[in-house]
């Protein structure tokens, strides 16, 4: 089984993927938050700092970071024994993606949104944590603009549809506490394994 989270930054995402490998054990494998992964290793403060460094080419850099991003995802589904978790799955990767190519009314490469539909048909389950429930930190890892993060959710719900996610497959998290929706996420996961 593989599920996945998705919503904007800075709601929790992260935190819950940790918080479910440590209920669920060391037989389910993770799949980071690839954009911070690699904004951090080229040293860059946020992932949104490596789009901007050059708004002329915004679109070629957005690009090139959601491809590298979508490729290894593909990559890491093919190759992967036994249950996943994505921290940052399809849905939130195109929404990132979408935003800087509509600041450049630049339209999505076909290419993208197939390797993005070739994902999510191996996604079992999405976790969707909406905007406004966490408060938006300034923590350096993230970009703490509440406007940018409010455009990213919306983005991240258009995109919930454009691979076809059946909205069976998405569980909504309104709750704060992390132990609920810990706990929501094992339920979802625990019925899907039944089945």
């Amino acid at each position: 089984m593989i599920i996945s989270l998705i919503g904007s930054h800075g709601t929790g995402k992260t935190t819950l993927c940790n918080s479910l490998v440590k209920a669920l054990g060391s037989e389910w494998s993770v799949f980071s938050d690839y954009y911070r992964k690699i904004a951090k290793h080229l040293h860059y403060k946020t992932p949104r700092d490596a789009v901007v460094e050059d708004l002329a080419i915004r679109q070629v850099t957005s690009t090139a970071m959601a491809g590298s991003a979508l490729g290894a995802m593909l990559e890491w589904t093919e190759n992967l024994k036994g249950h996943g978790i994505i921290d940052t799955g399809p849905p939130s990767l195109l929404a990132y993606h979408r935003y800087w190519l509509n600041a450049c009314d630049t339209p999505i490469s076909p290419y993208m949104l197939k390797l993005a539909s070739a994902i999510s048909q191996k996604i079992d389950a999405y976790c969707y944590l909406p905007t406004g429930k966490i408060a938006l930190e300034n923590d350096g890892v993230r970009s703490d603009d509440a406007i940018f993060q409010k455009d990213i959710d919306q983005w991240v719900l258009c995109n919930s549809a454009v691979p076809g996610i059946s909205e069976k497959k998405i569980l909504m998290l309104e709750s704060t506490d992390l132990e609920k929706r810990t706990d929501e996420c094992l339920q979802m996961i625990r019925g899907f394994i039944r089945t």
